[in-house]
């Protein structure tokens, strides 16, 4: 019997995308092989440094000793308060300056076009350039040129890219959704009043792709603010519970004969949250 081939969707969420790591170290933990990852926003910074190499203990400690002036770099505000330089600096230092064709696992990053609207999807070329568009919240991070073409934040048009990993030959779609919860922490600077308001339209937008995906884990992140760097133990162990709690449906998901049925319109067979 063919194995199926594993996609994993990593969604956007600001910094509590952390809570990726978390799962893939529980997916790695119970040996289940991840053949696609697609990712968008903070999905692509994980998904990423995975897909290069990086184990999700030191993608961990890398984001918690990484400080804010590693990332943030800020200017007169213009068509945004953070020039990106540095984050890009960072992403391109991280992930060895490789491109798409020097993965470990086929990565693919979902930006948006800004002129156009249009979703793009990075598959070649530089990966840290990819991302630093990906990562482009807009009112936040300056939207990044390439080739005079604009790109925001995948999360505008598409914040959990379940569509785009099934479109890279997964079998069986496992999709990570972080703004399912919304936020119910206080909200108490500019970055969480853009995310939030980013999260309420992912939300809508993540109904519309969630019958695509064959298991839904939603970390309980609703808690955690969304640009506090203090959090990310939290996030990460948010992001373990729920993949826990997943684990054993993933694996009888995954052992039956369903997987050679799987098609777009099937409904979400499990969605996993770590209460």
């Amino acid at each position: 019997m063919v194995p199926p081939k594993i996609g994993l969707a990593l969604g956007s969420g600001g910094l509590r995308g952390i809570a990726h790591i978390g799962v893939l170290k529980v997916l790695r933990n119970h040996q289940i092989p991840i053949d696609y990852i697609a990712g968008c926003s903070i999905g692509s910074l994980i998904g990423a440094l995975y897909a290069a190499g990086l184990d999700p203990e030191t993608i961990l400690k890398l984001a918690k000793n990484l400080k804010k002036r590693h990332w943030l770099d800020f200017v007169i505000p213009q068509m945004g308060i953070v020039a990106g330089e540095r984050a890009l600096a960072t992403i391109r230092l991280l992930t060895k300056q490789k491109t798409f064709a020097d993965l470990k696992i086929p990565l693919a990053i979902v930006a948006t076009e800004l002129n156009s609207g249009q979703e793009f999807v990075f598959t070649e070329g530089d990966v840290a350039r990819a991302v630093r568009a990906s990562i482009s919240v807009p009112g936040v991070f300056i939207p990044f040129a390439i080739d005079d073409v604009l790109y925001i934040d995948g999360a505008v048009i598409n914040p959990t890219p379940i569509d785009t990993v099934r479109n890279m030959g997964a079998d069986v779609v496992i999709a990570v959704d972080l703004a399912h919860a919304g936020t119910v922490c206080s909200i108490s600077n500019m970055f969480d009043v853009i995310i939030q308001s980013i999260d309420i339209m992912e939300r809508e937008l993540c109904k519309q792709r969630q019958p695509h995906c064959d298991i839904l884990i939603q970390p309980d992140v609703g808690n955690l603010s969304p640009s506090s760097f203090d959090t990310m133990d939290a996030c990460a162990l948010a992001g373990e519970l729920a993949a826990e709690a997943a684990i054993p449906e993933i694996k009888k998901f995954l052992s039956s004969q369903e997987y050679s049925a799987a098609k777009p319109d099937n409904p979400a067979h499990l969605i996993a949250t770590d209460n």
